[in-house]
C-alpha cells in the first residue's frame, strides 16, 4: 500500500512539476539599425512548451536575465511578447527555386532592448517561469559589422502575366565587397494589417545580392485575403544574426498586385 501511494505521489509531482516546463528554442543578441536612423541592441528569443508548441502568451514568464561574456547582468528594457500567424519562404540557390510554406502557422517570440553596449563573446540568457523553473541558453555575439540599409524608394512591385508578384529593390553600394568578407543574407517581409490590427506576417530569406523576390499568385492571394493594408520591408543581416538593418516600410493601402489567369502556363524564373 505504501509503495502504491509513493508511486502515485511521484507521478503527481512529475505531472505538476512539468506543467509549465519551457525551453528556449532560439535566441539572438543583435545590433539593429533602421531606415529612420534609429539604432539599438536587441535580445530576442522563443519559448516552447514540453510538447514543442510555441507559447501563446507570457503569463508563465516571471523573470528574464541576460549576462554578458564577463557574466555581468545586463540592463534590459521591459520585455514584450508578440504572437502572429506567419507564412515563410526561402530561395534554394542550388536549384534556383522559390520554396514557400503556404499554410499559416502561429509563431511567438519575446524581445527586449539591451540598454548596455555589446562586446564580443558568449551571452547567457536565463528565463524563470512562475513556478520557479529555469530555462537557459547561450548565444555567440562575434562582432559589430556596419551593414547598408535598403532604400525603400527603390522598392518596386509588378505582377507578371500569370499574376505572380515580382518584388525588386536596388542593391546598395558596398554590399558586394561586404558580402565577400562576411556571410550575409536578405529577408523580404510583409506586415499584414486588417482594420489597423497586425494580423499576419510574410517573410522569405534569400541571398543578399539577389535583390528580387518571386511570390506565386496563390501565395499573393492568401496574403490579400488576410488584410487590407501591407507594409513591405527588406532586411539585410549577417548569417550569425549578430547584425541586421531594416529599410523604411513601403505602405500599400490596397490589395497587392495580383491577377490570376488559369489559362496561362506558370512562369518559372531562374537565375
Amino acid at each position: 500500500m505504501n509503495k502504491i501511494i509513493f508511486i502515485v505521489l511521484c507521478i503527481s509531482f512529475y505531472v505538476t512539476g512539468n506543467a509549465l516546463a519551457v525551453e528556449i528554442s532560439w535566441m539572438h543578441v543583435q545590433h539593429r539599425e533602421y531606415g529612420n536612423g534609429k539604432a539599438l541592441n536587441r535580445l530576442g528569443f522563443g519559448l516552447i512548451d514540453d510538447r514543442g508548441n510555441y507559447l501563446t502568451d507570457n503569463r508563465y514568464v516571471k523573470e528574464i536575465k541576460l549576462y554578458n561574456p564577463e557574466k555581468k547582468e545586463l540592463k534590459l528594457a521591459p520585455f514584450s511578447f508578440d504572437s502572429i500567424e506567419e507564412i515563410f519562404g526561402t530561395y534554394d540557390s542550388k536549384n534556383s527555386q522559390w520554396l514557400y510554406r503556404k499554410a499559416w502557422q502561429l509563431d511567438s517570440w519575446f524581445n527586449a532592448e539591451i540598454m548596455d553596449p555589446l562586446s564580443p563573446g558568449i551571452y547567457w540568457l536565463k528565463v524563470t517561469t512562475t513556478d520557479e523553473k529555469v530555462a537557459e541558453r547561450t548565444f555567440a555575439f562575434n562582432r559589430r559589422i556596419v551593414l547598408p540599409i535598403i532604400d525603400s524608394n527603390s522598392i518596386q512591385l509588378q505582377p507578371d502575366l500569370n499574376g505572380n508578384l515580382i518584388w525588386t529593390w536596388k542593391i546598395p553600394m558596398g554590399l558586394g565587397q561586404l558580402a565577400l568578407n562576411h556571410k550575409t543574407r536578405a529577408r523580404a517581409s510583409i506586415d499584414i494589417f486588417n482594420k489597423e490590427k497586425n494580423v499576419g506576417y510574410f517573410s522569405i530569406i534569400l541571398p543578399a545580392h539577389l535583390a528580387y523576390v518571386f511570390i506565386p499568385v496563390d501565395v499573393v492571394q492568401t496574403i490579400n485575403q488576410k488584410g487590407d493594408r501591407f507594409e513591405l520591408k527588406v532586411q539585410l543581416e549577417t548569417r550569425d544574426k549578430n547584425n541586421r538593418t531594416y529599410s523604411n516600410p513601403l505602405v500599400i493601402n490596397k490589395r497587392l498586385p495580383a491577377v490570376s489567369n488559369p489559362h496561362k502556363p506558370e512562369l518559372k524564373i531562374e537565375n
